[in-house]
């Protein structure tokens, strides 16, 4: 085929398509909502608890237990425990008479015989060794997981006692080792006399339940704080631990209508004086029902932190001049129903009145002055 008769060259095919280029306007790509994992439960937040946080909660625990006659609580954990963490003491003969036996245990999985059988062993030796003078009326096994085979054993005193002796049999070449001197012997004699019923296992759901009610709840677990009680009118009379504040207040009486020395009932009987009086008492005494519900509901301590909170924010209100200490009283109290607390846990059941009131817990120590001058 000559040159001439060769069919002309086709176009070129393009080695790649080109693609439609991409719109110019930016996309923006929106990742899903992600939800808040839900808060642990304070049971849940216990099953990650260290051995030693543990028994921490379970101390505090044991603390509230007012009805339960205790004279004393104290904690004997640690490697030589002798078979007891916590002792709850009924007289003050503490071990050498009656008492109680909490017994702290925190492992990964629920707590079964095998954990049972050696303690229970070991609070016999400890005995039959004289360390205690007798067993403890109630052994409490405190866990965050009882195990279903040792809660049956522990319905069953008998059924107890059958299956630590079992134990002691298939280990009793170890255990004749680790209780030498005879002290196995002794140990077990003691065992055969005991009570076994004397053994139980402590309710989780119990445990908290109780423990809500110590001021350590709230700040083990970040739970609400309970409702306060009702508010309480403050007392006609006035009483001595009020002497200060008071007199404070007449000082600004005094010096606001032109007297020159006024009294509590002088006061009362005044039209404007009267009634300013009655508020600052319902006031102070608000105040001291919130002291008396943090008490009861917080740590010790986080009341008295709120006051120097009040105070920090006060105190230069208090230094300004003014014509007056009406006038001061006036702008301190202000200062106190509008300033920033803070993250004090209180705040959550603080009114206007308890910051009012707050001031004149201070007045009462002489830390405000509302007359500058005035005798002191």
């Amino acid at each position: 085929m000559s040159t001439s008769e060769r069919p002309s060259a086709l176009p070129a095919e393009p080695l790649f398509t080109e693609l439609p280029k991409p719109s110019q306007t930016p996309v923006t790509v929106v990742s899903p909502m992600m939800a808040l994992p839900p808060a642990l439960t304070p049971k849940q937040r216990l099953v990650h608890y260290s051995a030693d946080d543990w028994e921490e909660f379970i101390y505090e625990w044991v603390m509230s237990l007012k009805e339960a006659g205790y004279v004393d609580v104290v904690g004997m954990g640690g490697s030589n425990d002798r078979g007891a963490d916590i002792a709850a003491f009924l007289t003050s003969a503490k071990t050498d008479g009656r008492w109680h036996c909490y017994q702290c245990k925190h492992y990964d999985k629920a707590l079964g015989p095998s954990v049972a059988y050696p303690e229970i062993l070991k609070i016999h030796s400890a005995v039959a060794e004289q360390q205690y003078r007798a067993l403890p009326e109630r052994y409490v096994f405190v866990a965050p997981r009882i195990g279903g085979s040792l809660i049956q054993l522990l319905a069953k005193p008998s059924a107890l006692s059958a299956g630590f002796f079992d134990w002691v049999t298939k280990n009793s070449a170890r255990l004749a080792l680790e209780y030498a001197g005879g002290l196995l012997d002794r140990a077990l004699d003691l065992a055969r006399q005991s009570e076994f019923s004397r053994f139980e296992a402590g309710n989780l759901d119990t445990v908290l339940e109780q423990h809500a009610s110590t001021p350590h709840h709230v700040r083990r677990f970040g739970t609400p704080l309970p409702d306060r009680p009702a508010r309480e009118p403050a007392p006609a009379e006035h009483s001595p631990e009020e002497a200060r504040y008071i007199q404070q207040l007449l000082d600004v009486y005094c010096e606001k209508w032109g007297c020159s020395a006024v009294s509590p009932d002088e006061a009362r009987a005044h039209p404007r004086a009267g009634r300013n009086l009655q508020n600052q008492r319902e006031a102070f005494y608000r105040a001291e029902q919130l002291r008396m519900f943090a008490r009861d509901s917080v740590p010790v301590g986080t009341f008295e932190s709120l006051q120097e909170s009040v105070f920090s924010g006060v105190v230069e209100v208090e230094e300004d001049d003014f014509a007056t200490g009406w006038a001061r009283l006036k702008a301190v109290l202000a200062a106190a129903r509008d300033m920033q607390l803070g993250t004090n846990v209180l705040l959550q059941v603080v009114d206007p009145d308890d910051r009012k009131g707050i001031c004149h817990q201070l007045a009462n120590e002489d830390r405000l002055t509302w007359v500058q001058g005035a005798e002191q």
